[in-house]
């Protein structure tokens, strides 16, 4: 008898299986017995014809064994939904097609602290999902930001996110203890590595100082931000938490496109400028919310269910 066995991409015979896969387990795609084809009739030999499937069988599998991997097609990889592309015109974010989108959702801990609790990350997005929010907000703390960090827990929750119909924001959470330079610094280290695995990702937003500080030099700190995503490329729509500067009308939005401006108020603000979205919102207000047409993204001690018929009226992507 001659037996084949393909092995993790490899070809073996089966006497030395055993070193073809870790700890002794063997994973046979194929075998043919050539001895099939012989049998014993009174006492001699006599030989019985193979069918043609069972010879190109044989075929294959010696071809196999003879030192020649057996091309197997890969199982295809799941394709996630993804989210509709998103651009600014005027005061609206816009679909590809013209259409105005407003979406109101709400903020969550950190991946560390949900991870440390007890509802994690994942039932988090579903409740969020059920209540009707098509935006999450999820701040990211210098702590959290090593090498791996981005592929391997922030992609994963964008991609479920976004499966759900959910917009995700993902929020620097920058250090007031810090000095100027260093909280742009570590703001701007942090968008690199972001962008790495996410620049054009439609379904993302990236908001790189989720504190705003008090500095003359503010703006031109977010205009840095946003030349950055720029340089690289990068169609992500950026987040500017508290354009102080836009309240004197003397100056104007940031240069570039795809900005949305994230304010707690909707007072003094001008809002037929740009898009704005309401961060920190704590419920009251649903009505002034939607006659001003922003977003909306509410505070983590709001529940779900008290803000579901806000986060319904969304006018999500068509």
């Amino acid at each position: 008898m001659i037996t084949c066995a393909l092995y993790h991409g490899r070809t073996a015979h089966r006497d030395v299986a055993r070193d073809a896969m870790p700890d002794g387990q063997r994973f046979i795609l194929g075998k043919v017995d050539i001895d099939r084809s012989v049998s014993h009739r009174r006492g001699r030999l006599s030989r019985m014809p193979l069918s043609r499937s069972a010879i190109a069988l044989s075929a294959l599998l010696l071809c196999a064994c003879s030192g020649r991997p057996l091309a197997v097609a890969a199982t295809p990889t799941p394709v996630v939904p993804q989210y509709c592309a998103l651009r600014v015109e005027g005061r609206w974010v816009v679909d590809a097609g013209g259409h105005v989108v407003i979406l109101h959702g709400a903020s969550l801990p950190t991946l560390t602290e949900m991870a440390h609790s007890d509802r994690q990350a994942a039932q988090r997005l579903r409740d969020l999902a059920e209540a009707g929010a098509r935006i999450v907000r999820l701040p990211v703390a210098p702590s959290e930001i090593v090498p791996t960090f981005v592929p391997a827990a922030v992609s994963p929750f964008v991609e479920q996110a976004n499966a759900l119909g959910m917009l995700v924001v993902l929020a620097y959470r920058n250090d007031p203890g810090e000095t100027l330079n260093q909280q742009g610094e570590a703001a701007e280290e942090w968008l690199r590595l972001v962008l790495t695995y996410l620049r054009n990702a439609p379904g993302v937003w990236l908001e790189p100082f989720a504190q705003p500080i008090a500095t003359p030099k503010w703006r031109a700190m977010n205009q840095r931000m946003v030349d950055v995503a720029r340089g690289y490329r990068a169609d992500n729509i950026i987040v500017v938490r508290a354009p102080d500067w836009l309240r004197d009308t003397s100056d104007a939005p940031l240069v570039g496109d795809r900005i949305v401006y994230a304010v707690s108020s909707l007072d003094d603000w001008p809002l037929d400028v740009a898009p704005f979205i309401l961060t920190d919102f704590d419920g009251a207000g649903v009505q002034a919310v939607q006659d001003a047409r922003v977003w909306s993204i509410a505070t983590e001690a709001v529940r779900p269910t008290d803000l579901a018929g806000l986060w319904r009226a969304s006018q999500p992507c068509e």
